[in-house]
């Protein structure tokens, strides 16, 4: 025996440890060491060689062994990794949900000195240049120490309120005001079916309507600027009072257009001018009143854009089809909103004074627009171009969803009803898009809500063909796709706070976005192919690839608003007395220290780490 181990070039004492497995290994599985003995004693009966104990069977026998054992451990390290994770999720939620209670959010350090605003555009700059008593610390420490800062310190924090009665009146007043200003795009499509059907501008183009709808949106998005311009030199209820007027006389002198260019300078140009006037300055009043709860009241506030097509889409459809028609209808819109919107803009009220000096009206404008501080921030910068890409896949959807329905082969009454349901779902998601965002996180809902809308669009909305799959298809993609409309001003706050800041956050975030809302109607009618048996096949993936890739921009926003955030309850804790600090307290400060790693590992880590943001 020990000539043939030796001629194997097995050593002794190897051999022994080897038949010692085998004998211990035997004894804890019976089952497939009998079944190796039983065959190996049927293969002597048979006359056939049985290789021996040490032989490459035997080798392969301990190498499947080895390769189950890898495999188990494997496993094991995975279960006890993610246990860790979970509980180290569970231990920062409980931890940040006890100090939120004691302290402001994170974000309230944004707000600090907000209600001091500068009289002029230079004195902005200065006030920017000067070194604050703050310099030297975080802002995220500043607050998260706050349990230990002076009463005094704690006097500077301007925090928004988070309701109180004007709050909640102003949220509802703004929601009024976008159903009467941006929500009456959402019965364009019901004169667009007249202006087609009845040739009522020969010589008009698809492309001609489809500009009118995308000027009512997209430009006066690009003319927030001005609005929220004009709001610094002169008081906000004569800049929104004069965009209501300009809402009526836009509405009544279209009605009496003649020509396809009448009718795109007042329905497409006036009227945007009007809604920017009107609804733009609405955009930083939200912002003043509510912090923690700010997305549930900014979706309460674009719940409005959503409720103008329940409210008006069937009376304009009855007056049109009563008249054969827009006239009066054209007439209604413009007298019925404009009652409302003077209404609205009596009762709303801004918590901050906006009005200051400023040197020109051009100056400013132009120093809204070269916030180069603000537009390069990489969490600014995600934030715009996510925007900018969603509009484009929200209203390309938006836009053609009444057409897909006729292109089914429903008809136009089918259409008219999807499209209703669309808009009743936009009105009662959009709350409650805002309520998940304030419950789970701003970036966590948006980068969700965005990937699964264009998961649906490619999964679902191809292969809608019958009229209740549509209507339901339109409910789940009306109550989804508001969610820019929810969070991007919230996000925007996240990064600059109050204030100045935030009007030109807005500024550039609204410019960018309502470039491709202009052009948005036009891209869908030229990806349309009436040729094919799926017409609307290249929109469809146009819209679901647009909405992923929005949703990966906000990644690296996220792993910034992480960072922020970890960095917060890391100050908290080193703040704290060292022979107070508890056993958590420790591994709490060790967790932060490898979240919060430089370079591309701690990034990676901190962008899919498992909490509120």
């Amino acid at each position: 025996m020990k000539d043939a181990i030796a001629k194997e070039g097995i050593s002794p004492q190897s051999s022994a440890d080897s038949l010692e497995t085998r004998s211990i290994d035997s004894r804890v599985s019976n089952t497939d060491d009998s079944s190796l003995s039983t065959s190996a004693e049927a293969e002597v009966r048979s006359g056939r060689t049985v290789e021996p104990l040490d032989s490459e069977n035997t080798g392969g026998v301990q190498m499947n062994r080895r390769r189950s054992s890898l495999i188990r451990t494997l496993s094991n390290n995975i279960v006890t990794r993610t246990s860790t994770i979970m509980d180290a999720v569970r231990d920062d939620s409980a931890y940040a949900s006890a100090h939120d209670k004691k302290r402001p959010d994170y974000g309230a350090e944004l707000y600090k000195s907000q209600s001091i605003i500068p009289t002029d555009i230079e004195s902005q700059r200065e006030e920017k240049e000067k070194p604050t008593e703050s310099a030297s610390v975080s802002g995220e420490e500043s607050i998260n120490t706050a349990d230990e800062t002076s009463e005094k310190g704690k006097e500077e924090l301007d925090v928004p309120p988070d309701g109180t009665f004007w709050g909640w009146t102003t949220c509802i007043c703004i929601m009024l005001i976008n159903m009467c200003s941006w929500g009456t795009n959402t019965v364009y499509g019901v004169f667009l079916d007249y202006y087609v059907r009845t040739n009522r501008f020969p010589g008009a183009t698809m492309e001609d309507f489809a500009l009118i709808g995308g000027l009512c949106i997209g430009l006066s998005f690009m003319l927030i600027s001005v609005a929220n311009t004009l709001i610094r030199r002169f008081h906000y209820r004569i800049v929104m009072s004069f965009g209501a007027c300009l809402v009526i006389i836009g509405f009544c002198t279209a009605s009496i257009a003649k020509t396809i260019t009448q009718l795109i300078m007042l329905q497409g140009f006036l009227l945007s001018i009007g809604f920017a006037l009107t609804s733009g300055p609405t955009f930083v009043m939200i912002p003043s009143w509510f912090l923690k709860k700010r997305s549930v009241a900014q979706g309460i506030g674009a719940a409005g854009v959503g409720l103008a097509g329940v409210v008006f889409s069937k009376p304009v459809q009855h007056m049109i089809q009563k008249d054969n028609s827009p006239v009066w209808a054209l007439r209604m819109l413009g007298i019925t909103c404009g009652i409302v919107l003077f209404i609205s803009i009596i009762l709303v009220r801004t918590r901050r004074p906006l009005q200051v000096k400023s040197d020109s009206l051009l100056n400013t404008i132009w120093y809204n627009f070269t916030r180069w501080d603000i537009l390069f921030q990489v969490p600014m910068f995600c934030i715009i171009f996510w925007n900018f890409l969603f509009s484009l896949s929200f209203s390309i959807l938006l836009f053609s969803f009444s057409s897909y329905s006729t292109a089914i082969g429903l008809t136009t009454s089918q259409g008219a009803m999807a499209t209703l349901v669309e808009s009743i779902a936009q009105t009662v998601g959009r709350p409650i898009l805002g309520l998940l965002s304030d419950r789970f996180g701003r970036a966590n809902t948006t980068i969700f809500v965005c990937t699964l809308l264009g998961i649906l669009c490619m999964a679902w909305w191809i292969f809608v063909k019958s009229y209740p799959n549509l209507i339901v298809f339109g409910f789940v993609a009306g109550f989804l796709m508001g969610i820019n409309w929810v969070n991007f001003s919230p996000l925007s706050a996240d990064v600059v706070g109050g204030g100045d800041d935030l009007l030109a956050a807005i500024s550039l975030l609204t410019f960018f976005g309502g470039m491709p809302q202009i052009v948005a109607e036009i891209i869908g009618l030229k990806l349309k192919r009436p040729e094919m048996s799926q017409p609307f096949l290249y929109c469809q993936i146009f819209v679901g690839v647009a909405s992923i890739l929005s949703a990966m921009l906000l990644l690296p926003f996220r792993c910034w608003k992480i960072r922020k955030i970890l960095e917060a309850r890391q100050a908290t804790i080193l703040a704290m007395d060292p022979l107070k600090r508890t056993e958590k307290d420790h591994v709490r400060l060790d967790r932060y220290h490898v979240l919060l790693k430089p370079g591309f590992t701690g990034k990676l880590m901190r962008t899919f780490y498992p909490i509120k943001a």
